[in-house]
């Protein structure tokens, strides 16, 4: 529904305008009738509607004092003007006239006046001031009598003039109204347009300035106000020179020429400028400059190439993944949060399987860089000619095979993010110089390139190796493992966290067991035993494999410790306990003994399988106990 308010300058009008707003209903408008008379009047009331009809002077106030809101005049016909001339000659017998109003009123008067044989004159009035002078003027020339609006028409009165008020009639306010609703429809619909293209323009990444063809700014969105550090009230209706002078958009305002691409500090950042014409007919009209913080390039760009070249490659654990609560575990990823919160590089020292890489991955989710790629590469899954590729990039033609558009290295699509190099130690040693030098100048040239590309680069590397001894053995470079051992990081051993061990079964069946549509509740005591015991030499990515093959191999609920035996071999366990059994008498009580020899019928081989120790180990505990 359209809302209408109709300013009513005299009671009559008021009464009517009321008669007729019952009738809008049906038209599905509301219009609201106000009554008021002068320009002060109008400064103190306060209007929130679609439209306004008003009349005369007060059409012309509100127009000023409410520029957002579609005003509406409320006609004087010459009809109109005629009854008035007619009832001011049966009344006062006036022979001179004054009408006075605002140009609608008086326009065409004076061509009726030989026609009713009386001498009109036309007075233009716009504001108040004006109706207190034109009245007095009218007063020194001898009228008889004032035709105008109710302000004027009081003003005379004052005077002790003879004044008749100018009245619309009923066909006059419905003809305002349908111009209203017109009116109210094309501004909602030119508003909703204006708040679609502003919206846009808002929360657009680019810094958006246009200039009209005399140079004065007409827009300015949020982004150029953040990149400027110029507000938009300040720019807005100002001349480009005076707000920002060395846009150049004057430049293309003359020429009607395109600048694209251009660089430009603005306020202490680098961004890249475009500049076009607008041009109507091949008329320059007008000129719109574009600018974007080239970082903000940069980090598109890599995401881009990311995207393109290695969809997925992203940290996809944090350190709410790492499963344990043994203190040496928590040590650890406490340690690592800490150095997530800087930028130096970190070497990760683990044995086979202790999960380095979840480690990196945390690291790299809880930093900074969490937002920028994560890339990861084996060093010891690719040769050298095709790691130094993967890690550096090339260009069309540096070699043969070369993809003929080139391509990004791996370090050229971390930028902004982390790079993890696992089994570092793997890195040929020709290779290990050119690491060595991106360390140490943050950038990069690809295979057959002569052009240096800037790198801002996290390193996390990871070896199961000694690195101190591959230095000794010159198998590795002593500078580059200055430069990657910044920050060090220790993952332990599964068997150093013993703690964890039934955490990280029940985790690891409860996955298998839905994957494989199992109902798997626990593992009986004696399986528990047998799997603490276990050394675990390839950690948690072998308990991981031994939980999917218990889930695969069992058909009961509850798996027993014939199944872990048939799932870990005889030689797993026996290699096993001798490496986990020398911590002296008191590890196995006789009770324990007892009691496996008991289940075993008094086969010792099969006792020691089920304490989870050597023969070797069992005989020398019985001849100590």
């Amino acid at each position: 529904m359209i809302n209408v308010s109709l300013v009513a300058p005299y009671e009559e009008c008021k009464q009517l305008a009321e008669a007729v707003a019952a009738e809008c209903r049906e038209m599905n408008v509301l219009l609201q009738v106000v009554s008021a008379i002068g320009v002060k009047v109008i400064e103190t009331m306060h209007f929130d509607c679609d439209a306004i009809i008003a009349r005369g002077v007060t059409a012309s106030a509100l127009q000023t004092v409410y520029p957002h809101i579609p005003v509406i005049n409320l006609p004087v016909t010459g009809y109109d003007v005629i009854n008035a001339v007619m009832y001011c000659r049966r009344q006062f017998h006036a022979q001179r006239i004054a009408v006075m109003g605002s140009d609608s009123m008086i326009y065409g008067v004076q061509n009726i006046s030989g026609a009713l044989g009386v001498d009109i004159q036309c007075y233009q009035v716009m504001e108040e001031e004006d109706a207190e002078q034109c009245v007095k003027v009218a007063a020194q020339s001898g009228v008889d009598a004032i035709i105008s609006g109710a302000m004027t028409v009081e003003i005379a009165k004052r005077h002790g003039l003879k004044a008749i008020l100018i009245e619309s009639g009923k066909e006059a306010i419905l003809q305002a109204i349908g111009e209203a609703m017109r009116t109210a429809r094309v501004a909602k619909h030119n508003q909703e347009i204006a708040e679609r293209v502003k919206a846009i323009m808002d929360h657009a990444y680019e810094g958006v300035l246009a200039i009209d063809e005399k140079g004065v700014i007409t827009v300015f969105n949020k982004t150029a106000e953040a990149i400027t550090k110029v507000s938009t009230s300040k720019a807005i209706g100002r001349h480009i020179r005076s707000v920002l002078p060395n846009t150049g958009l004057l430049r293309v305002l003359e020429t009607g020429e395109a600048e694209l691409g251009d660089l430009e500090t603005i306020s202490a950042s680098l961004v890249v400028k475009n500049r076009v014409p607008v041009k109507v007919k091949d008329k320059v009209v007008g000129a719109v400059a574009t600018f974007q913080y080239a970082s903000k390039l940069q980090e598109l760009e890599g995401r881009i190439r990311e995207k393109i070249h290695y969809t997925g490659l992203k940290a996809k654990y944090s350190f709410n993944d790492i499963i344990g609560t043994s203190t040496a575990l928590t040590d650890t990823i406490e340690m690592t949060r800490k150095f997530s919160k800087v930028d130096s590089n970190i070497l990760v020292i683990g044995e086979t399987g202790t999960g380095k890489e979840l480690f990196a991955q945390s690291c790299h989710n809880n930093s900074l860089r969490r937002k920028g790629p994560f890339m990861a590469v084996n060093c010891a899954a690719l040769p050298e000619n095709l790691l130094e590729s993967e890690l550096f990039g090339y260009v069309p033609g540096a070699f043969t095979g070369a993809a003929k558009s080139g391509k990004p290295g791996l370090f050229e699509l971390a930028h902004q993010g982390t790079i993890f190099l696992d089994e570092v130690s793997e890195i040929p040693l020709k290779l290990q110089g050119r690491l060595l030098r991106v360390l140490q100048e943050r950038e990069i040239m690809r295979l057959g390139d002569d052009r240096i590309i800037p790198v801002d680069v996290r390193v996390i590397s990871a070896t199961n190796k000694d690195l101190k001894q591959l230095i000794m053995e010159n198998a590795f470079r002593r500078d580059l493992l200055y430069r990657l051992d910044v920050l060090h990081i220790n993952v332990p051993p599964l068997r150093a966290r013993q703690g964890d061990i039934l955490l990280l079964i029940e985790h690891f069946l409860s996955i298998y067991s839905s994957r494989f549509h199992k109902n798997i509740v626990h593992l009986s005591v004696e399986a528990e035993r047998l799997l603490t015991r276990y050394n675990w030499p390839g950690n948690v990515r072998e308990l991981c494999n031994v939980c999917e093959r218990l889930v695969v191999l069992s058909d009961k609920k509850i798996i027993t410790e014939p199944d872990i035996l048939r799932s870990l071999s005889f030689e797993q366990i026996e290699c096993a306990s001798e490496r986990n059994t020398e911590s002296g008498p008191g590890v196995l009580s006789i009770d324990a003994i007892q009691e496996a020899l008991q289940r075993a019928g008094g086969n010792k081989a099969q006792a020691a399988r089920l304490l989870g120790v050597s023969r070797t180990t069992l005989w020398r505990k019985l001849s100590e106990l």
